[in-house]
């Protein structure tokens, strides 16, 4: 996937990860010290945003929001200071965690991107930035992360073989 940075295109490194597809686990070093394994099966849907800049008022409301449902998680190639995020919901240890979901540029610059992951550790939502001065659909976002909150897995099915 190509995308345009300071009016140049570049290749993201990496294989893309696509929606319906397993996210890559990832050992990430959040703001706070902690190490954190995310992107695989956990007790909550999981977010994890990377960008090469500060994340807007907008996105910060909608993870502040929602983080009793949600583990979220903002990577960055680039230091900010987030009055509104706490320290264990960012990180500037983007490298492995861009290389693995296919939104790296280079060693010093990650692609915007969301990603939503369900329970199960699958990728429900993607979306990546791939022109200049465009931001996040944060309504198709938003949408989204309400059904991956609210979606509930169905019950089993009786097979034929039972009447038997």
């Amino acid at each position: 996937m190509k995308i345009t940075i300071n009016g140049e295109e570049k290749t993201l490194q990496k294989r893309q990860r696509a929606v319906g597809s397993e996210a890559p686990a990832v050992k990430l070093k959040l703001k706070s010290g902690e190490d954190k394994v995310i992107g695989m099966m956990a007790d909550k849907i999981q977010l994890i945003c990377t960008l090469s800049h500060k994340p807007s008022d907008e996105l910060v409301e909608i993870v502040n929001a929602n983080e009793e449902k949600v583990l979220s998680y903002i990577v960055s190639s680039v230091s900010f200071d987030a009055k509104n995020l706490d320290d264990e919901k960012c990180s500037f240890d983007f490298y492995n965690l861009a290389m693995k979901f296919g939104v790296c540029i280079d060693e010093t610059l990650c692609a915007d991107s969301i990603f939503l992951i369900d329970k199960e550790g699958m990728i429900v939502y993607k979306e990546i930035i791939v022109e200049e001065k465009r931001d996040f659909d944060l309504e198709g976002f938003k949408k989204a992360l309400d059904e991956a909150v609210n979606f509930k897995r169905k019950g089993h099915v009786h097979e034929n073989w039972m009447r038997y």
